[in-house]
């Protein structure tokens, strides 16, 4: 089974993560069949944070079959490759009845 993960690369106080495709039981330091792109989560002056992805090559992994972890799967939603995770404990919104004003009598 094939899967996304995120192999940190970088120094020791700042991470730097590759998305790769790898085999779901190797290791993320091993060589990934494919390096989809970067992810940098250290804000900058700015306060954003640098991701670079190959959005075809994305979509081509998960229309394989490709499983991404829980890190990748929020990145990739943010880019609407896939649909965003359910969070737990949260519940599906629901069409529900709108609440009516009581109404006093007239006497």
């Amino acid at each position: 089974m094939i899967s996304i993960k995120l192999a940190r690369h970088g120094l020791k106080n700042t991470p730097f993560y590759h998305i790769v495709v790898l085999q779901s039981r190797s290791r993320p330091t091993r060589k990934p069949i494919e390096q989809l792109g970067t992810f940098n989560p250290i804000p900058n002056k700015d306060g954003s944070k640098d991701i670079t992805l190959n959005f075809e090559r994305a979509k081509y992994w998960i229309g394989v079959g490709a499983k991404p972890s829980d890190s990748v799967a929020r990145i990739l939603a943010k880019a609407d490759i896939i649909p965003p995770r359910p969070r737990p404990g949260m519940p599906n919104p629901s069409p529900s009845t709108p609440i009516k004003a009581p109404t006093t009598p007239s006497a």
